[in-house]
């Protein structure tokens, strides 16, 4: 059967809204303004530090590095994380791939220590076949890595498996792959500028296994 692989920030919750809106906040109360538009097309992978140092710089000079901007954003990112719920069609999707005996995996640049917490809350912790990491693959994405690791952990090939994503690096990603992608993008990325061949939807509410199954979307 067909395998089915969901990214987890910013597609199963708002997290990176949840965080941009911390960093804006933060960037403000030091007289900096920014936006979206400046820095959502590095949500979604764990190899962009460069450009968001190159970022920071030119947003604060010396005023702050990296490192100490992230040890500002953290205490207030955390406690608001570990609150999200769930967005729309999450459940439904999950449940419509199960009925339909697909395998499900997870693809995530998430620690796993703080994962299983979090999915048990949100009452999917026993959704997935496969749970897999970016620190348990060689690189993180845009390369392929931690999807071809998903799909190898459902026992299907590469060509077999839709990945459902809401950044440009995952989606790259999934392309790299071999795999169909879909793209469902937040707030933060929804005015990049995705690859031609994902196909794109608003909400997870409007899409479904059996439109998948059928080649409808």
């Amino acid at each position: 059967m067909p395998g089915l692989i969901l990214d987890f920030d910013g597609l199963m919750v708002d997290s990176e809204r949840c965080l941009a809106d911390v960093l804006l906040e933060v960037l403000a109360g030091m007289g900096v303004t920014a936006s979206y538009a400046e820095f959502g097309h590095l949500f979604g992978s764990t190899e962009v530090d460069e450009a968001w140092a190159a970022l920071v710089e030119q947003w604060c000079g010396t005023a702050v590095t990296m490192d100490e901007l992230d040890a500002r954003l953290d205490p207030l990112v955390r406690p608001r994380l570990d609150e999200l719920p769930l967005l729309p069609g999450v459940h439904e999707l999950l449940g419509e791939a199960r009925a339909a005996g697909w395998g499900v995996a997870l693809a995530t640049g998430r620690d796993r220590g703080r994962l299983g917490p979090i999915l048990e809350r949100l009452g999917v912790d026993t959704a997935f076949d496969a749970i897999v990491t970016a620190e348990e693959v060689a690189r993180g994405k845009p390369a392929p890595d931690i999807f071809l690791a998903a799909a190898d952990a459902l026992g299907q090939p590469p060509s077999a498996c839709t990945v459902v994503e809401d950044s440009v690096p995952g989606c790259e990603a999934a392309l790299a792959a071999g795999m169909r992608v879909v793209v469902c993008p937040s707030i933060v990325s929804a005015h990049c500028d995705f690859p031609t061949e994902a196909l794109r939807v608003a909400s997870l509410e409007e899409l479904s296994v059996a439109d998948l199954s059928f080649g409808r979307i």
